[in-house]
């Protein structure tokens, strides 16, 4: 088993301030096990578990990175066994919501990061069906996120566009959701032909600008990171579109 030597968040840091604080943050181990895999899939793994259960699991650091990801999604598909059994004659959904929750989060990031894109889907639109309540869309940001990676742009694009306005709402237009839901339907309207560019160029400007305002804010220590991957994703469209194009 693994042994942690620190931890991190999600900029690969142990001290983020006061953003630790957030809700999707999470001190993910820094160790052999968990270095070689990206910080949402330490998380969504992490947060189904107790720290006691955590210290017993069998996570072997010699395994490759698909290695580690097989055995991840396998803990949290026997885990989800044990807790529905434990809930008969009702089941673990029925008794414990959250827990339902963030163990199929799990399964899906598990799936996701594997390339078991149909899997992935099944998984994520269950979650979005199956949500009790129905107000929250954090689901169908992922499904969006996940169409949009699968070509299917024009229904990423629509399932992202209420997300947005949600998270406009919920956490403000600066915020690193709101920004990566900007991306999402930005990136799916440049992907559905050279008539849609202007449009997407126009989006992509927008989340420049709310960047650009991050500073001093109370999601300032996201800036850096959100700047590098709205430029990488522009300059890896612009590059798909070949040496007449413009720059954003």
């Amino acid at each position: 088993m693994a042994s942690p030597t620190g931890y991190r968040y999600s900029q690969g840091k142990r001290d983020i301030g006061e953003a630790a604080n957030f809700s999707w943050e999470y001190p993910v181990p820094a160790n052999e096990f968990w270095n070689t895999l990206g910080f949402v899939t330490g998380r969504n793994f992490l947060q189904c578990f107790s720290a006691d259960e955590i210290a017993r699991l069998p996570l072997d650091s010699t395994l490759s990175k698909s290695g580690k990801l097989e055995l991840l999604l396998k803990l949290l598909r026997e885990k989800l066994s044990s807790q529905d059994a434990a809930a008969a004659p009702q089941t673990l959904y029925d008794v414990n919501y959250e827990a339902w929750d963030k163990l199929l989060l799990g399964i899906y990031t598990m799936q996701g990061q594997l390339g078991q894109s149909a899997d992935a889907e099944k998984t994520i639109r269950m979650l979005v069906d199956r949500r009790k309540d129905k107000t929250n869309l954090s689901h169908l940001h992922n499904l969006s996120g996940l169409l949009d990676e699968q070509g299917k742009y024009a229904e990423a694009e629509e399932t992202e566009k209420p997300v947005k306005l949600w998270l406009d709402e919920r956490l403000g237009k600066d915020s690193p959701q709101a920004l990566g839901s900007r991306r999402i339907i930005a990136r799916a309207i440049w992907k559905q032909g050279p008539s849609r560019r202007a449009e997407a160029k126009e989006l992509f400007s927008e989340v420049m600008d709310l960047i650009g305002g991050m500073g001093g804010g109370q999601f300032a220590v996201y800036q850096a990171e959100q700047r590098e991957i709205t430029e990488k994703m522009v300059a890896e469209l612009e590059k798909e579109d070949g040496p007449e194009r413009t720059s954003i």
